[in-house]
């Protein structure tokens, strides 16, 4: 609505700063994301860390709950149907790592504590980049 006043305090029509209706784009929109990373540590690389390794192997459901306390998500997202595997995908789409939907949910599955641990060991990671 300002701009609008201004124009008028200016004197120009706003026809003048229209472009014609049938004029082609002369620059496209781009984005400004950057490439897609990998995870920094590999899912089997469970000893690199013995704390979260420990915790993940004989307390999973407990380093599960934290994990999700810390990422900002319920408690009890990992111990649903899908759970962990969802909140992989979303750690995965917020520090922009390569993937998709269907891994997550298959490695969570297949994988649940070696998943865990490698979510853990990434998020102490990342956290400590901020």
């Amino acid at each position: 609505m300002w701009t609008y006043e201004i124009l008028k305090k200016l004197k120009v029509s706003i026809s003048a700063v229209k472009a014609p209706p049938n004029s082609p784009v002369s620059r496209q929109p781009t984005s400004q994301r950057a490439q897609p990373s990998r995870w920094s540590t590999k899912m089997l690389d469970c000893c690199m860390d013995m704390p979260v390794c420990l915790c993940g192997c004989c307390c999973g459901p407990i380093l599960a709950c934290q994990l999700a306390k810390k990422y900002g998500e319920c408690c009890c997202q990992p111990m649903l149907p899908g759970g962990l595997g969802m909140l992989r995908a979303s750690m995965r789409q917020r520090y922009n790592i390569e993937g998709n939907l269907l891994d997550d949910t298959m490695v969570a599955y297949f994988f649940g504590p070696c998943t865990l641990c490698q979510m853990a060991r990434e998020y102490k990671l990342q956290s400590r980049k901020m």
